[in-house]
Protein backbone atom coordinates (compact mmCIF):
# COMPACT_ATOMS: atom_id res chain seq x y z
CA UNK A 1 0.00 0.00 0.00
CA UNK A 2 0.63 3.50 -0.41
CA UNK A 3 2.63 5.53 2.19
CA UNK A 4 2.84 9.39 2.90
CA UNK A 5 6.49 9.23 1.18
CA UNK A 6 5.24 7.98 -2.15
CA UNK A 7 1.62 9.46 -2.33
CA UNK A 8 0.61 11.67 -5.14
CA UNK A 9 2.53 15.05 -4.85
CA UNK A 10 0.06 18.07 -5.28
CA UNK A 11 0.49 20.02 -8.78
CA UNK A 12 -0.35 23.03 -9.25
CA UNK A 13 -3.37 24.72 -7.38
CA UNK A 14 -4.74 27.61 -6.30
CA UNK A 15 -2.41 30.29 -6.27
CA UNK A 16 -4.01 31.65 -3.21
CA UNK A 17 -3.65 28.33 -1.65
CA UNK A 18 -7.39 27.80 -1.66
CA UNK A 19 -8.25 24.31 -3.16
CA UNK A 20 -10.25 21.39 -1.82
CA UNK A 21 -7.84 18.40 -2.65
CA UNK A 22 -10.13 15.02 -3.70
CA UNK A 23 -8.89 11.52 -2.71
CA UNK A 24 -10.21 8.31 -4.35
CA UNK A 25 -9.41 4.94 -3.15
CA UNK A 26 -9.59 2.43 -4.92
CA UNK A 27 -11.62 -0.27 -2.58
CA UNK A 28 -13.27 -1.93 -6.13
CA UNK A 29 -17.23 -1.98 -6.11
CA UNK A 30 -17.53 0.78 -2.76
CA UNK A 31 -16.87 4.29 -1.78
CA UNK A 32 -13.73 5.91 0.10
CA UNK A 33 -13.28 10.14 -0.62
CA UNK A 34 -10.89 12.23 1.82
CA UNK A 35 -11.59 15.83 0.73
CA UNK A 36 -9.04 17.98 2.38
CA UNK A 37 -10.19 21.89 2.29
CA UNK A 38 -7.01 24.37 2.45
CA UNK A 39 -8.81 27.79 3.26
CA UNK A 40 -5.40 29.00 3.29
CA UNK A 41 -5.10 29.37 7.01
CA UNK A 42 -5.89 26.20 7.88
CA UNK A 43 -6.14 22.87 6.71
CA UNK A 44 -9.93 20.54 6.95
CA UNK A 45 -10.99 17.12 6.37
CA UNK A 46 -13.71 15.18 5.24
CA UNK A 47 -14.10 11.58 4.64
CA UNK A 48 -17.17 10.33 2.66
CA UNK A 49 -17.59 6.76 3.44
CA UNK A 50 -15.08 3.99 3.87
CA UNK A 51 -16.74 0.71 2.59
CA UNK A 52 -16.52 -2.66 -0.22
CA UNK A 53 -18.44 -5.33 -1.31
CA UNK A 54 -15.56 -6.66 -3.19
CA UNK A 55 -11.97 -5.31 -3.25
CA UNK A 56 -9.56 -4.72 -6.00
CA UNK A 57 -7.10 -6.83 -6.85
CA UNK A 58 -4.51 -7.21 -4.27
CA UNK A 59 -5.97 -4.68 -2.09
CA UNK A 60 -7.55 -5.23 1.41
CA UNK A 61 -9.85 -3.04 3.56
CA UNK A 62 -7.07 -3.06 6.33
CA UNK A 63 -4.86 -1.08 3.62
CA UNK A 64 -7.07 0.96 2.48
CA UNK A 65 -7.87 2.28 6.32
CA UNK A 66 -4.04 2.46 7.20
CA UNK A 67 -3.57 4.65 4.11
CA UNK A 68 -6.72 6.60 5.00
CA UNK A 69 -5.04 7.50 8.29
CA UNK A 70 -1.90 8.09 7.30
CA UNK A 71 -2.63 10.66 4.84
CA UNK A 72 -5.29 11.98 7.37
CA UNK A 73 -1.78 12.69 10.06
CA UNK A 74 -0.60 15.68 10.95
CA UNK A 75 2.86 16.11 11.79
CA UNK A 76 2.42 16.04 15.13
CA UNK A 77 1.46 12.23 14.64
CA UNK A 78 -2.13 12.59 15.26
CA UNK A 79 -4.58 11.45 12.97
CA UNK A 80 -7.48 13.99 12.82
CA UNK A 81 -10.37 14.19 10.33
CA UNK A 82 -12.79 16.93 10.94
CA UNK A 83 -16.05 15.48 9.71
CA UNK A 84 -16.74 11.62 8.61
CA UNK A 85 -19.36 11.27 6.48
CA UNK A 86 -21.26 7.72 6.23
CA UNK A 87 -24.09 8.16 3.40
CA UNK A 88 -25.97 4.83 4.01
CA UNK A 89 -25.42 1.54 5.95
CA UNK A 90 -24.68 -0.07 3.00
CA UNK A 91 -21.57 -2.60 3.24
CA UNK A 92 -19.97 -0.98 0.27
CA UNK A 93 -20.28 2.21 2.26
CA UNK A 94 -19.32 1.17 6.29
CA UNK A 95 -17.62 -1.96 6.18
CA UNK A 96 -14.04 0.09 6.21
CA UNK A 97 -15.66 1.62 9.75
CA UNK A 98 -14.99 -1.76 11.11
CA UNK A 99 -10.97 -1.69 11.05
CA UNK A 100 -9.32 -1.14 14.62
CA UNK A 101 -7.48 1.70 13.44
CA UNK A 102 -10.39 4.02 13.93
CA UNK A 103 -9.97 4.04 17.55
CA UNK A 104 -6.92 6.06 17.74
CA UNK A 105 -8.68 8.89 14.67
CA UNK A 106 -9.46 12.40 16.62
CA UNK A 107 -12.93 13.06 15.08
CA UNK A 108 -14.76 16.16 15.25
CA UNK A 109 -18.83 15.56 14.19
CA UNK A 110 -20.03 12.18 12.35
CA UNK A 111 -23.19 12.65 10.24
CA UNK A 112 -25.55 10.25 8.65
CA UNK A 113 -28.63 10.13 7.48
CA UNK A 114 -31.88 10.49 9.82
CA UNK A 115 -33.12 7.15 9.48
CA UNK A 116 -30.18 6.28 11.89
CA UNK A 117 -31.04 8.76 14.62
CA UNK A 118 -31.91 6.43 17.51
CA UNK A 119 -33.89 8.61 19.22
CA UNK A 120 -36.24 9.59 16.23
CA UNK A 121 -39.34 7.00 16.51
CA UNK A 122 -39.91 7.01 12.49
CA UNK A 123 -36.23 6.48 11.80
CA UNK A 124 -36.09 3.25 14.35
CA UNK A 125 -39.14 2.13 12.51
CA UNK A 126 -37.73 2.48 9.21
CA UNK A 127 -35.09 0.63 10.30
CA UNK A 128 -37.02 -2.09 12.08
CA UNK A 129 -38.84 -2.92 9.24
CA UNK A 130 -35.35 -3.14 7.38
CA UNK A 131 -33.98 -5.09 9.92
CA UNK A 132 -36.69 -7.86 9.92
CA UNK A 133 -36.77 -8.24 6.12
CA UNK A 134 -32.96 -8.32 5.81
CA UNK A 135 -33.83 -11.45 8.83
CA UNK A 136 -36.26 -12.92 7.13
CA UNK A 137 -34.73 -12.96 3.61
CA UNK A 138 -31.78 -14.67 5.47
CA UNK A 139 -33.48 -17.08 6.79
CA UNK A 140 -35.40 -17.75 3.90
CA UNK A 141 -31.72 -18.19 2.11
CA UNK A 142 -30.37 -20.23 4.69
CA UNK A 143 -33.72 -23.29 4.21
CA UNK A 144 -33.64 -22.97 0.16
CA UNK A 145 -29.82 -23.37 0.09
CA UNK A 146 -30.18 -26.73 2.16
CA UNK A 147 -32.79 -27.98 -0.52
CA UNK A 148 -31.55 -26.05 -3.61
CA UNK A 149 -30.44 -27.98 -6.51
CA UNK A 150 -27.79 -26.79 -9.14
CA UNK A 151 -29.91 -24.15 -11.02
CA UNK A 152 -31.03 -22.31 -7.77
CA UNK A 153 -27.14 -22.58 -6.31
CA UNK A 154 -26.00 -20.99 -9.32
CA UNK A 155 -28.74 -18.01 -9.29
CA UNK A 156 -27.51 -17.71 -5.28
CA UNK A 157 -24.16 -17.49 -6.10
CA UNK A 158 -24.39 -15.07 -8.88
CA UNK A 159 -26.48 -12.92 -6.75
CA UNK A 160 -25.17 -12.93 -3.29
CA UNK A 161 -23.15 -9.79 -3.38
CA UNK A 162 -25.84 -8.19 -4.19
CA UNK A 163 -28.33 -10.32 -1.02
CA UNK A 164 -25.27 -9.43 1.23
CA UNK A 165 -25.05 -6.05 0.91
CA UNK A 166 -28.89 -5.46 1.17
CA UNK A 167 -28.74 -8.22 4.09
CA UNK A 168 -26.91 -5.31 6.28
CA UNK A 169 -26.30 -8.21 8.70
CA UNK A 170 -22.44 -7.89 9.34
CA UNK A 171 -22.46 -4.02 9.62
CA UNK A 172 -23.09 -4.23 13.50
CA UNK A 173 -19.32 -3.10 14.44
CA UNK A 174 -19.06 -0.91 11.19
CA UNK A 175 -22.27 1.01 12.59
CA UNK A 176 -21.13 0.91 16.62
CA UNK A 177 -17.95 2.63 15.12
CA UNK A 178 -20.14 5.43 13.96
CA UNK A 179 -22.44 6.01 16.29
CA UNK A 180 -19.89 5.81 19.43
CA UNK A 181 -16.39 5.35 17.94
CA UNK A 182 -13.52 7.15 17.07
CA UNK A 183 -11.26 9.80 19.47
CA UNK A 184 -11.92 13.27 20.31
CA UNK A 185 -15.57 12.33 21.77
CA UNK A 186 -17.35 13.81 18.18
CA UNK A 187 -20.66 14.94 17.93
CA UNK A 188 -23.19 12.87 16.36
CA UNK A 189 -25.29 14.98 13.12
CA UNK A 190 -28.39 12.72 11.95
CA UNK A 191 -29.53 15.17 8.63
CA UNK A 192 -31.59 16.80 7.67
CA UNK A 193 -32.51 17.28 11.08
CA UNK A 194 -36.34 18.34 12.08
CA UNK A 195 -36.75 21.94 11.15
CA UNK A 196 -36.44 24.01 14.22
CA UNK A 197 -34.49 26.38 15.92
CA UNK A 198 -30.94 25.35 16.13
CA UNK A 199 -31.62 22.31 13.81
CA UNK A 200 -29.36 21.69 10.62
CA UNK A 201 -32.21 21.88 8.58
CA UNK A 202 -31.55 22.17 4.70
CA UNK A 203 -28.32 24.15 4.57
CA UNK A 204 -25.77 25.15 7.50
CA UNK A 205 -22.40 25.89 8.69
CA UNK A 206 -20.08 24.45 11.25
CA UNK A 207 -17.35 25.05 12.94
CA UNK A 208 -15.69 21.98 12.35
CA UNK A 209 -15.58 23.12 8.46
CA UNK A 210 -14.84 27.12 8.37
CA UNK A 211 -16.04 28.74 5.19
CA UNK A 212 -18.02 25.77 4.00
CA UNK A 213 -21.47 26.13 3.94
CA UNK A 214 -23.48 22.46 3.28
CA UNK A 215 -26.60 22.28 1.46
CA UNK A 216 -28.77 18.89 2.40
CA UNK A 217 -30.65 17.81 -0.80
CA UNK A 218 -31.49 14.15 0.68
CA UNK A 219 -32.43 12.27 1.73
CA UNK A 220 -36.48 13.10 2.14
CA UNK A 221 -38.41 12.88 5.61
CA UNK A 222 -41.48 11.50 3.09
CA UNK A 223 -41.56 7.67 3.11
CA UNK A 224 -43.20 8.34 -0.10
CA UNK A 225 -39.76 9.96 -2.04
CA UNK A 226 -37.17 7.94 -0.44
CA UNK A 227 -38.88 4.58 -1.91
CA UNK A 228 -39.06 6.48 -5.02
CA UNK A 229 -36.19 4.27 -6.45
CA UNK A 230 -37.05 3.86 -10.36
CA UNK A 231 -37.10 7.16 -12.81
CA UNK A 232 -39.96 6.83 -15.09
CA UNK A 233 -39.12 5.67 -18.84
CA UNK A 234 -36.81 8.30 -20.32
CA UNK A 235 -35.31 9.51 -17.32
CA UNK A 236 -32.68 7.64 -16.68
CA UNK A 237 -29.57 6.19 -18.57
CA UNK A 238 -31.18 2.21 -18.45
CA UNK A 239 -31.48 0.14 -21.69
CA UNK A 240 -31.85 -3.13 -22.32
CA UNK A 241 -28.83 -5.48 -22.12
CA UNK A 242 -28.22 -9.11 -22.78
CA UNK A 243 -29.04 -10.67 -19.96
CA UNK A 244 -27.05 -11.36 -16.72
CA UNK A 245 -28.39 -14.83 -16.79
CA UNK A 246 -26.83 -17.31 -19.31
CA UNK A 247 -24.45 -17.35 -21.87
CA UNK A 248 -27.08 -17.01 -24.74
CA UNK A 249 -28.63 -13.82 -25.08
CA UNK A 250 -32.12 -14.35 -24.09
CA UNK A 251 -34.21 -12.21 -21.44
CA UNK A 252 -33.79 -13.74 -17.82
CA UNK A 253 -36.62 -15.81 -16.69
CA UNK A 254 -39.29 -13.80 -14.63
CA UNK A 255 -40.01 -16.39 -12.29
CA UNK A 256 -37.80 -17.72 -9.61
CA UNK A 257 -37.35 -21.69 -9.74
CA UNK A 258 -40.02 -21.81 -6.67
CA UNK A 259 -42.14 -21.07 -9.41
CA UNK A 260 -41.75 -23.45 -11.92
CA UNK A 261 -43.71 -26.35 -13.20
CA UNK A 262 -42.16 -28.60 -15.54
CA UNK A 263 -44.19 -28.85 -18.61
CA UNK A 264 -43.91 -32.61 -18.85
CA UNK A 265 -46.86 -33.27 -16.65
CA UNK A 266 -49.78 -35.27 -16.86
CA UNK A 267 -52.31 -32.34 -18.62
CA UNK A 268 -54.26 -32.81 -15.34
CA UNK A 269 -53.51 -28.95 -14.28
CA UNK A 270 -51.71 -28.45 -11.13
CA UNK A 271 -52.51 -30.75 -7.72
CA UNK A 272 -54.25 -29.19 -5.02
CA UNK A 273 -51.60 -29.22 -3.17
CA UNK A 274 -49.70 -27.55 -5.76
CA UNK A 275 -52.42 -25.09 -5.75
CA UNK A 276 -52.62 -24.23 -2.15
CA UNK A 277 -49.02 -23.70 -2.34
CA UNK A 278 -49.56 -21.03 -4.79
CA UNK A 279 -52.05 -19.47 -3.11
CA UNK A 280 -49.33 -18.68 -0.19
CA UNK A 281 -47.11 -17.95 -2.00
CA UNK A 282 -48.15 -13.71 -2.14
CA UNK A 283 -44.47 -12.50 -1.67
CA UNK A 284 -41.77 -11.82 -3.80
CA UNK A 285 -39.18 -14.05 -4.82
CA UNK A 286 -35.67 -13.96 -2.47
CA UNK A 287 -34.10 -12.39 -5.24
CA UNK A 288 -37.09 -9.51 -5.41
CA UNK A 289 -36.80 -8.82 -2.19
CA UNK A 290 -33.32 -8.59 -2.17
CA UNK A 291 -33.20 -5.88 -4.80
CA UNK A 292 -36.75 -4.00 -2.82
CA UNK A 293 -34.37 -4.20 0.14
CA UNK A 294 -30.91 -2.40 -1.23
CA UNK A 295 -32.64 0.02 -3.15
CA UNK A 296 -34.58 1.13 -0.52
CA UNK A 297 -32.05 1.41 1.66
CA UNK A 298 -30.29 3.41 -0.93
CA UNK A 299 -33.28 5.60 -0.83
CA UNK A 300 -32.19 7.05 2.79
CA UNK A 301 -29.02 7.90 1.47
CA UNK A 302 -27.47 11.15 2.57
CA UNK A 303 -27.16 14.02 -0.80
CA UNK A 304 -24.99 16.49 0.13
CA UNK A 305 -23.59 19.77 -1.57
CA UNK A 306 -20.30 21.90 -0.51
CA UNK A 307 -20.40 25.02 -1.02
CA UNK A 308 -16.95 26.47 -0.63
CA UNK A 309 -15.95 30.64 -2.02
CA UNK A 310 -18.47 30.01 -4.78
CA UNK A 311 -17.55 26.45 -5.81
CA UNK A 312 -20.05 23.43 -5.39
CA UNK A 313 -19.17 19.99 -4.94
CA UNK A 314 -21.80 17.01 -4.89
CA UNK A 315 -21.61 13.90 -3.36
CA UNK A 316 -24.58 12.22 -3.42
CA UNK A 317 -23.75 8.67 -1.72
CA UNK A 318 -26.38 6.02 -3.31
CA UNK A 319 -29.55 8.84 -3.78
CA UNK A 320 -31.99 7.12 -5.71
CA UNK A 321 -34.31 8.87 -8.00
CA UNK A 322 -36.74 10.22 -5.68
CA UNK A 323 -33.95 12.09 -4.19
CA UNK A 324 -32.93 13.93 -7.26
CA UNK A 325 -36.37 14.32 -8.39
CA UNK A 326 -37.13 15.98 -5.65
CA UNK A 327 -34.07 18.22 -5.81
CA UNK A 328 -34.71 19.30 -9.22
CA UNK A 329 -37.58 20.01 -8.51
CA UNK A 330 -36.78 22.51 -5.67
CA UNK A 331 -36.10 25.72 -7.62
CA UNK A 332 -33.21 26.65 -4.79
CA UNK A 333 -31.32 23.05 -5.21
CA UNK A 334 -31.93 23.46 -8.77
CA UNK A 335 -30.46 26.67 -8.95
CA UNK A 336 -27.21 24.94 -7.12
CA UNK A 337 -27.29 21.71 -8.71
CA UNK A 338 -26.47 23.66 -12.11
CA UNK A 339 -23.61 25.49 -10.53
CA UNK A 340 -21.68 22.27 -9.86
CA UNK A 341 -17.75 22.11 -10.26
CA UNK A 342 -17.05 18.64 -9.09
CA UNK A 343 -19.83 15.70 -8.72
CA UNK A 344 -18.91 12.38 -6.82
CA UNK A 345 -20.79 10.28 -9.61
CA UNK A 346 -23.55 8.52 -7.77
CA UNK A 347 -23.97 4.72 -6.63
CA UNK A 348 -21.10 3.56 -8.79
CA UNK A 349 -22.13 4.84 -12.38
CA UNK A 350 -25.89 2.65 -12.00
CA UNK A 351 -28.97 3.71 -14.08
CA UNK A 352 -30.95 4.52 -11.08
CA UNK A 353 -28.88 7.00 -9.72
CA UNK A 354 -27.60 10.22 -12.10
CA UNK A 355 -30.62 11.59 -13.90
CA UNK A 356 -30.61 12.17 -17.28
CA UNK A 357 -31.89 15.83 -17.24
CA UNK A 358 -29.32 16.67 -14.17
CA UNK A 359 -26.09 15.68 -16.88
CA UNK A 360 -27.66 17.31 -20.27
CA UNK A 361 -29.85 20.73 -18.81
CA UNK A 362 -28.11 21.05 -15.65
CA UNK A 363 -24.28 20.59 -15.02
CA UNK A 364 -22.15 23.53 -16.63
CA UNK A 365 -19.78 22.42 -19.21
CA UNK A 366 -16.22 21.05 -18.05
CA UNK A 367 -17.00 19.82 -14.79
CA UNK A 368 -14.69 17.13 -12.64
CA UNK A 369 -16.17 13.66 -11.93
CA UNK A 370 -15.47 10.32 -10.15
CA UNK A 371 -16.57 7.02 -10.35
CA UNK A 372 -15.49 4.54 -7.41
CA UNK A 373 -16.57 1.49 -9.26
CA UNK A 374 -15.96 -2.26 -10.34
CA UNK A 375 -17.27 -3.95 -13.51
CA UNK A 376 -19.37 -6.61 -11.79
CA UNK A 377 -20.35 -10.21 -13.55
CA UNK A 378 -24.15 -9.75 -11.94
CA UNK A 379 -23.77 -5.81 -12.65
CA UNK A 380 -22.28 -6.17 -16.59
CA UNK A 381 -23.46 -2.40 -17.32
CA UNK A 382 -21.82 -0.76 -13.82
CA UNK A 383 -20.84 1.84 -14.61
CA UNK A 384 -23.56 3.01 -17.11
CA UNK A 385 -21.64 4.04 -20.86
CA UNK A 386 -24.37 6.00 -21.50
CA UNK A 387 -23.73 8.10 -18.68
CA UNK A 388 -20.18 8.22 -19.05
CA UNK A 389 -20.92 9.11 -22.78
CA UNK A 390 -23.44 11.95 -21.52
CA UNK A 391 -20.93 13.36 -19.35
CA UNK A 392 -18.04 13.70 -22.06
CA UNK A 393 -20.72 15.29 -24.23
CA UNK A 394 -20.33 18.31 -22.07
CA UNK A 395 -16.39 18.16 -21.30
CA UNK A 396 -16.44 16.78 -18.00
CA UNK A 397 -13.39 15.31 -17.27
CA UNK A 398 -14.03 11.68 -15.69
CA UNK A 399 -11.89 9.48 -13.62
CA UNK A 400 -12.96 5.40 -12.45
CA UNK A 401 -10.88 3.48 -10.36
CA UNK A 402 -11.41 0.37 -12.50
CA UNK A 403 -9.23 2.38 -15.42
CA UNK A 404 -6.44 3.54 -13.76
CA UNK A 405 -4.72 3.07 -17.29
CA UNK A 406 -6.96 5.85 -18.84
CA UNK A 407 -6.64 9.02 -15.56
CA UNK A 408 -4.66 11.86 -17.41
CA UNK A 409 -5.19 15.66 -16.17
CA UNK A 410 -6.81 17.34 -14.00
CA UNK A 411 -6.26 13.74 -12.43
CA UNK A 412 -3.47 11.49 -11.08
CA UNK A 413 -2.98 8.47 -9.88
CA UNK A 414 -0.75 6.14 -8.17
CA UNK A 415 0.98 2.74 -8.44
CA UNK A 416 -2.25 1.15 -5.89
CA UNK A 417 -4.92 3.23 -8.15
CA UNK A 418 -5.29 6.03 -5.63
CA UNK A 419 -7.14 9.11 -7.86
CA UNK A 420 -6.17 12.40 -6.64
CA UNK A 421 -7.29 15.89 -7.98
CA UNK A 422 -7.32 19.37 -7.06
CA UNK A 423 -10.48 21.66 -7.42
CA UNK A 424 -9.45 25.57 -6.91
CA UNK A 425 -11.28 27.50 -4.70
Amino acid sequence: MTNKKNKPKPKGGASNGRQATIRMYNVGFGDAFLISIHNGKRLSRVLFDCGSIEAAEGIKMESIVEQIVADATDPDGVARIDVVVATHRHKDHVSGFAQPQWENVEVKEVWMPWTEDPSDPEARKIRDIQSNLALQLNAGLAARGATSGAEEKLESDRYQDLIANALMLSNDKAMKTLHSGFSGSPLRFFLPERAQQGSRARTFETGALPGVKVHVMGPSRSRDIIRDMDPPKGESFLRLQRAIAGQNGAPPAPFSADFRQDSRGTGEGVSAEDADEIRRATSLSDLAVAVALDKAVNGTSLMLMFEIAGTFLLFPGDAQWGTWNEAMADPEWSDILKKVTFYKIGHHGSHNATPKDFVEQMIPSGICAMASTLTRVIWPDIPRQPLLDALIAKDAKVARTDKPANIAKPFRVDDHGIIETEIPL
